[in-house]
């Protein structure tokens, strides 16, 4: 076959989405993206069009179509954090975004598609003929780029992995067969459309196949069996810490469905087993990774795991350290083949194979190797433990590594330290039972939830943010430089500070990229309000903000002058300027409650990504 159809098993009056914005079929799926290509600009060497979608499953199904047929690749961000979009956005390759978000960009493809309907019936209305060409059944070519997906950046930066047709498509054609995917099946994808699973297997794959999906994505619990239950679902997508919360549900909630994926991480044994009991639906969980696309599936049903298998036309192998080695039609043609991945298996009988973590996954601590996934389930299976994510930092003098765990308890209506005190003992306890002493964590917090990306992956920097870390392992520095304070020149009522910015300073972390910038929320919190504390410590929290302007960037190592002054008038309402060089960054009017002192504080506040860590150990 030198091409895929992308429609070929649906004819014009198929569904292909479902959901509370409406239905779709075919022929409007065609329509719309014929709209959004001749919106897009003309394609040149290796460009792309950016999708960041969060709500419509469908305008992205249109868009992708739409770049396709305009000569573009699409690309998909590792996830939806500024940061990483912007990061995206700014490389040379990336032609316009098409998204359907509030974030400003051009070309939000709901307005676009809703402009162009109401263009219609105008024409419609005036007699005129208010047909428009739409895109003939897409008809896409082995060979070239058709995207280029950024990898989570989880443990590390994230980095481009291009994907032709024959990968791509290639790879949702064999999903099909394997799982047999059959016309008319309905798909509620739980998962974000725009990671790597989300793509294949709630819009690819249904295209494909002639099956339709939702056009949104549901979360929590009860609004995925709502959405499987009104739509009358046949197949769910979905990720481990979606089905972990499926306990809750009556146990027919899910009875429409035949199969259920999850994929992105592992999925525990206990959830494995309890969504078993409690919905009598088996797991099919996903092995894989960007790279290499799907490497081995396996079904998940109360007892002990089953080896992964892998899937058809996919070769496995043991290289000498004890790491995955992958030979799959699903490798872009630049890798080397077989490609070694950063997993440790074991052989298993009939070709599958056993997961024993990741290879990074296994350090050295006290002389003694701990796999890190062990602990992490260890902690898991303790009574009173909801979730937990265990990492390991270098330790001082070059003495191996340490752990630290993050720990979220089943909630208490109490909420008292000290039973998040006797949880974190009861903990120890458990994991001493397997691990020696100097083996355990070193430092276990109570948090109210994990870090976690829409995927269910927990990025490796802002696991560290908890423990008050940055990047790379060591305290952060969360401290600004204050000089002395001094009332300005013919000011009645204010005081100004010099601020030295220091060029590790925390708080520009994720903002961004090759761009450091501080953020307004930022500036307001660690350099206006303690401003604001040193002047007027009688006000106390915001009432309102006004005229707030962010005018210039600020930087690493920046020296800033920070002034804060008010009107004998109106002795609530504060005016604030930040300088640098002369030049105004930062300006605004804030109007505070005239009680007490809550709210400001000064000195250095909590970092970001701190907030909801309550106690440790």
């Amino acid at each position: 076959m030198t091409a895929f159809e992308l429609l070929g098993d649906h004819d014009p009056d198929t569904i292909v989405a479902f959901g509370d914005a409406g239905t779709k079929t075919a022929a409007d799926l065609l329509s719309d993206a014929a709209r959004i290509s001749r919106a897009l600009p003309p394609a040149f060497d290796g460009s792309q069009v950016l999708l960041v979608f969060e709500k419509d499953r469908y305008a992205m199904a249109a868009a992708f179509l739409a770049a396709l047929d305009r000569g573009h690749a699409v690309a998909l961000p590792p996830n939806g954090r500024r940061d990483s979009v912007l990061a995206v956005h700014e490389r040379p390759e990336t032609a316009i975004v098409l998204h359907d978000t509030e974030a400003g960009f051009p070309l939000r493809v709901p307005d676009l598609l809703e402009l162009d309907g109401e263009r219609a019936e105008r024409m419609l209305r005036s007699g005129e003929s208010a047909e428009e060409p739409s895109l003939v059944m897409p008809i896409v070519p082995r060979e070239g780029v058709i995207a280029t997906v950024y990898t989570s950046g989880t443990t590390g930066p994230m980095t481009p992995c291009r994907k032709t047709s024959a990968e791509l498509l290639g790879e949702a054609e064999g999903l099909a067969r394997t799982f047999d995917v059959v016309p008319g099946d309905r798909i509620v994808g739980a998962v974000a459309p725009g990671h790597i699973y989300g793509l294949l297997f709630t819009i690819l794959l249904p295209l494909m196949r002639g099956a339709s999906f939702s056009r949104e994505t549901p979360h929590h619990a009860s609004a995925v069996a709502h959405c499987v239950g009104t739509h009358r679902a046949s197949i769910l997508v979905s990720v481990p810490v979606q089905l972990r919360a499926f306990g809750a549900l009556a146990g027919r909630s899910l009875a429409q469905l035949r199969r259920v994926f999850s994929s992105t991480g592992p999925l525990p044994d206990s959830v494995a087993r309890d969504f078993h009991e409690r919905h009598g639906l088996a797991v099919t969980e996903i092995f894989g990774s960007t790279e290499t696309g799907g490497i081995a599936w396996r079904m998940r049903f109360a007892g002990d795991p089953e080896p992964w298998q892998p899937f058809p036309g996919v070769q496995v192998s043991v290289g000498e350290t004890g790491r995955l080695r992958v030979d799959s039609p699903f490798l872009h043609p630049e890798l080397t083949r077989p490609f070694e991945t950063g997993d440790l298996i074991e052989p298993a009988p009939d070709g599958g194979f056993i997961h024993l973590g990741r290879a990074d996954g296994i350090v050295k601590i006290g002389g003694r190797r701990v796999r890190i996934q062990e602990v992490e389930d260890g902690i898991r299976k303790c009574s009173g433990v909801e979730d937990a994510a265990v990492l390991a930092v270098p330790a001082p003098a070059g003495r191996g590594h340490r752990l630290l765990a993050a720990i979220v308890p089943v909630p208490d209506p109490k909420g008292a330290a000290e039973a998040e005190g006797a949880l974190l003992s009861d903990v120890k306890a458990v994991l001493l039972e397997k691990f020696e002493p100097t083996c355990l964590p070193r430092r276990m917090v109570c948090v109210d939830a994990l870090p976690k990306e829409a995927n269910g992956k927990v990025p490796r920097e802002r696991l560290l943010r908890l423990f008050g870390m940055g990047a790379d392992g060591r305290p952060a520095n969360w401290r600004l430089a204050w000089g002395e304070s001094s009332r300005p020149e013919g000011v009645v009522d204010g005081l100004e500070c010099p601020v030295d910015v220091p060029p590790d300073y925390a708080w520009f972390e994720g903002h961004f990229e090759d761009y450091p910038v501080l953020a307004g929320a930022v500036q307001l919190k660690e350099l206006i309000l303690p401003m604001v504390a040193r002047a007027f410590p009688e006000l106390g929290r915001i009432e309102s903000m006004s005229r707030i302007k962010f005018t210039g960037r600020i930087v690493p190592g920046d020296r800033l002058l920070v002034r804060v002054e008010r009107r004998p008038a109106k002795r609530t309402r504060v005016v604030f300027e930040i300088r640098k060089q002369g030049e105004v960054c930062s300006r605004g009017i804030l109007t505070l409650a005239a009680h007490g002192t809550d709210a400001v504080g000064a000195g250095r506040s909590a970092p970001g990504g701190r907030g909801p860590v309550r106690t440790g150990s």
